[in-house]
């Protein structure tokens, strides 16, 4: 949103008001809270659930006031909204493209095709009956569809005739050329008291057996490609936005080629996973080349920024990669002894495991003060090469830690043992107590009884037959309403491996290998799925990692996130607006995840977070399901025009796409109390934006590790619930957002912050004086004061919510939980010269 809010901006000098989502498949509150702190007035969108709308249609209910996350944002987060009549097409029958069908209008008595007063007529009584559906005297009436306007100049003359004759023969109506910020500004003035709505539109259903929750995880692949990239610019972007400040490096290219990428992937049929196969490996290498060219200039920009010793830097291609696409696959070379590593820390204090790829387990780890780090090597079935390096690092915000990874003689690898019992993960243990398919795991926390957690990977056959709605990329439908998921593989054996600072399970199935890893510095469980591919039949299947703790009993409730914000309370065959008629209990009881699931009853709560959007329910008391990957053979009519059918290119035998995912588990007893760095939300950011690990062929003698930059990040610090992105603008200022990731759900701890004393800092580090400090909507459009102009307030039915306070000072900015605050720092320039870079 804002990329392209800056064009519309810079290029066009245009700021919306306005919010135009007429196609995507259902609607996240969340969606319509960053929308309401973007400035937007209003937003306008075509689908939602048939029997919602009926209801809507009946009561006069298409248009409305949305309040999402009421609780934590309140009046901030008011948006009207708009929900059209006939989809986002023209009214039947009045269609003037050129690839329609229907008639145009024929204003000449002379011929026999005349036909004006019977089309106006027919218009008008389209007219009549949707004034009944809607509470003012305006309407608004799309005329267009997909694809239209190929021939723009002959739809308008066709609607140049209507309106003419229309205005002329019919006193109570009057029909002109309009926007949606017209519309808006005229059904304002109107002065209406309208109906309000607290939750939001998931799933989206257009037909009994129609629910649109598939795409929710088709192109589970792509999904998590997407959200490698939304790491990347979350935690380098900083990088380049002090380097533009502190050398005057033109660095906002290559990260606006991101920016800009990850914005198209936005559209509703790209990271939805509903593009035809061949968009789909465009989308990939669009991103692949933008990244490239990113990650290029982060390292540039690093070196200059932190001042970093070492050279011939380099990244690892992703943040799962394995040793060959890792710099570190230079030690197998008989001619490397030895490479450089800093890990960098961008965001908060943390203290973590830090993982990396390592080719084989004769490897040591050194710190800079020349002291053998300890380390666990675990390496892949059967020997000791295709390892991990996993080590503890305590690192301060906006710090960096060196290290030498040097070969040695001996290997260094845990040595697996099998049938092992008990593993120590330091906070908590880890023991298989079966094997037989399925696998049974005892978890428990030191000083706490084991429990006991059921994990299987499932799959629901997709409704495949030639007639009634076929399973596909957007739609989820089991072959049964009611399907009990058939086991998708069996788990024969495994691994145990009992580090100093990890304990890990591998398991090896004949489809997935699964790792399970506990780690002394939390308690959550970290479970990372390897899914070889769905094998080729003739059987469509939807995978699924189902989780069963048999121990909660969550009566059907459960909470999922919006878009990796607010949780949102989710029952079982239930709408809160609405009576739902089950004809789907699977399909439409899966919702949209981006963050994680959360069970709860009186006692305990069982939390799992994942690393991409994936679709996900809670159907079983104690249970949380999370679907992984899916291959179809039919399409589902839904637009695409193929099937989701996704290939390995490298299997001889048809296997459909492998994917590798991460969900993080974690189970306590309600009467815990947690800081914020136990929270779910504070994995949530560690999984959104992780270490990064800068590699180095060389190092100079000169290695000052701790600071990045030239102050004390003391001077400002962050509260442990906050989180701060910093992005380069192109006028040499600096864009800051400052988000509590904490949740009402768990915790309602607020923070304040001073956002001048962060600028102050900032300057100092880049040789720049601060300007001003102000702060601005969320996608940088408005300042406050503008804000309080350009908003509108409305009248709901049940009560008027206040005004917002729309006054800031930067040196006091409270964030309650969920809240999100955005500000511009303006610099200029110092006498002194640009910093140089060493």
């Amino acid at each position: 949103m804002k990329a392209g809010h800056d064009f519309l901006k810079s290029e066009l000098g245009y700021r919306p008001t306005i919010g135009w989502h007429i196609d995507p498949f259902g609607h996240h509150s969340a969606s319509a809270a960053l929308f309401a702190e973007m400035g937007f007035n209003a937003w306008f969108f075509a689908r939602m659930d048939h029997s919602d709308k009926d209801k809507r249609l009946a009561n006069k209910e298409l248009e409305w006031l949305w309040r999402p996350f009421n609780e934590s944002l309140g009046a901030r987060a008011e948006i009207f909204t708009h929900m059209m009549y006939n989809h986002y097409s023209a009214p039947p029958g009045f269609s003037f493209d050129e690839r329609s069908n229907d008639s145009p209008i024929i204003d000449d008595k002379r011929l026999e095709t005349y036909n004006i007063e019977e089309r106006a007529a027919q218009l008008h009584d389209y007219l009549m009956h949707l004034s009944e559906h809607y509470r003012s005297n305006h309407l608004l009436v799309p005329f267009g569809d997909d694809f239209n306007y190929m021939n723009a100049q002959m739809y308008f003359y066709n609607l140049d005739k209507l309106i003419e004759y229309m205005n002329k023969h019919y006193s109570d109506v009057n029909l002109f050329y309009s926007t949606p910020y017209e519309y808006v500004d005229a059904v304002h003035r109107a002065d209406i008291q309208w109906p309000t709505k607290y939750d939001d539109l998931f799933p989206y259903s257009d037909g009994w057996d129609d629910y649109w929750t598939g795409y929710f995880t088709s192109r589970a692949t792509l999904k998590g490609y997407v959200r490698e990239a939304s790491r990347d610019l979350n935690s380098q972007s900083v990088f380049l936005a002090l380097d533009a400040l502190a050398h005057g490096k033109q660095t906002f290219a290559a990260f606006e080629g991101l920016f800009n990428q990850m914005g198209v992937l936005q559209h509703h049929d790209a990271v939805a996973g509903t593009e035809k196969q061949h968009v789909a490996f465009d989308y990939a290498k669009t991103l692949t080349e933008a990244l490239v060219d990113e990650r290029q200039q982060f390292l540039d920009s690093y070196k200059r920024v932190a001042k970093s010793p070492l050279g011939g830097l380099a990244l690892c291609k992703a943040h799962n990669s394995t040793y060959a696409d890792c710099p570190t696959a230079a030690l197998d070379d008989p001619a490397v002894s030895e490479i450089y590593l800093e890990v960098v820390n961008e965001s908060n204090d943390r203290d973590t495991i830090a993982k990396i790829p390592i080719p084989h387990a004769s490897i040591a780890l050194f710190d800079d003060d020349g002291s053998e780090v300890d380390a666990d090597i675990i390496c892949a079935r059967g020997g000791d090469r295709d390892c991990y390096m996993y080590f503890p690092v305590q690192a301060r915000l906006w710090t960096r830690l060196g290290y030498t990874l040097r070969k040695t003689v001996a290997s260094r690898a845990v040595v697996p043992t099998q049938n092992s019992g008990v593993l120590d993960a330091g906070s908590l243990t880890l023991a298989v107590t079966s094997i037989d398919g399925d696998v049974r795991l005892e978890i428990a926390k030191h000083g706490a009884a084991p429990e006991a957690v059921l994990m299987n990977y499932l799959y629901y056959k997709s409704y495949q037959e030639d007639e009634g709605q076929r399973s596909g990329a957007y739609i989820f439908r089991p072959s049964e309403p009611d399907q009990k998921p058939e086991r998708f593989n069996s788990f024969t054996s495994y691994d145990a491996f009992q580090g100093k600072h990890v304990a890990q399970l591998r398991l090896y199935g004949d489809q997935v290998v699964a790792s399970i890893t506990g780690n002394a510095l939390t308690d959550f469980v970290d479970i990372e799925t390897q899914l070889l591919g769905i094998p080729l039949s003739k059987q469509g299947q939807e995978v699924v990692l189902h989780l069963s703790f048999a121990k909660i009993a969550n009566g059907g409730v459960f909470y999922t996130d919006s878009m990796g914000l607010e949780m949102q309370k989710r029952v079982l065959n239930y709408r809160p607006t609405w009576a739902l008629n089950v004809t789907q209990p699977v399909a439409g009881n899966y919702y949209p995840v981006a963050h994680g699931v959360t069970i709860r009853d009186a006692a305990m709560t069982l939390e799992v977070l994942n690393d991409r959007n994936q679709g996900a329910s809670s159907l079983q008391d104690g249970a949380i399901e999370f679907m992984v990957q899916r291959r179809t053979y039919r399409d589902d009519s839904r637009g695409v025009g193929e099937a989701l059918n996704e290939t390995d290119p490298h299997s001889l035998g048809g296997r459909g796409l492998g994917v590798t995912t991460r969900h993080l588990l974690r189970f306590y007893n309600n009467t815990e109390s947690h800081s914020v760095r136990q929270d779910a939300r504070w994995m949530q950011r560690e999984l959104d934006v992780p270490l990064i690990y800068v590699f180095g062929t060389s190092k100079s003698r000169f290695a000052l590790h701790g600071r990045l930059f030239g102050g004390a990040t003391d001077g400002f610090g962050l509260p442990d619930c906050v989180k701060a992105v910093f992005l380069p603008e192109k006028d040499g200022s600096l864009f800051a957002r400052f988000e509590n990731i904490l949740d009402l759900l768990t915790n309602s701890q607020a923070a304040t912050i001073d956002v001048r004393a962060v600028a102050e800092f900032i300057a100092e580090a880049t040789n720049r004086k601060l300007e001003t400090v102000f702060e601005v909507s969320n996608s940088g459009l408005f300042n406050m004061i503008e804000m309080s102009r350009v908003k509108l307030k409305w009248k709901g039915l049940d009560y008027t919510t206040p005004n917002p306070d729309y006054s800031s000072d930067p040196s006091k900015v409270e964030l309650t939980p969920q809240r999100i605050r955005s500000f511009v720092f303006k610099f200029s320039q110092n006498a002194n010269e640009y910093l140089t870079s060493c």
